[in-house]
């Protein structure tokens, strides 16, 4: 399997299920939480991934990635930080709606 191909199965798919299912819930605040949240991952993450690279303890098969870098890293791993938040964010979204509900039930 690729990288891209890991990313679309257990990332992208969930992400559109719960994106399907929040879509109501999904507001502007939502989205500049999500952009701000994925853009410290982004900064934090990426002289970190860039350092481990370059010591040798990360690699990728050639064939398992489109060969797209940025610095040392492949693209498909940013793509990775950007989805994780999104799907980090919905399934926390997920739950308040559930807790909410709850907690209606019980009043």
């Amino acid at each position: 399997m690729t990288y891209f191909g890991f990313l679309l199965v257990f990332l992208v798919v969930p992400i559109a299920v719960l994106g399907v299912w929040l879509r109501r819930r999904i507001d502007a605040r939502w989205r500049l939480c999500y952009l701000v949240v994925a853009g410290l991952a982004l900064a934090y993450t990426s002289p970190w991934d860039n350092f481990i690279v370059a010591d040798g303890v990360w690699t990728w098969p050639a064939e398992r990635v489109v060969g797209l870098k940025i610095g040392l890293v492949p693209i498909e791993e940013y793509t990775f930080f950007v989805l994780q938040v999104a799907l980090a964010g919905l399934v926390v979204l997920a739950l308040e709606r559930r807790d909410a509900e709850r907690r209606t039930t019980e009043d």
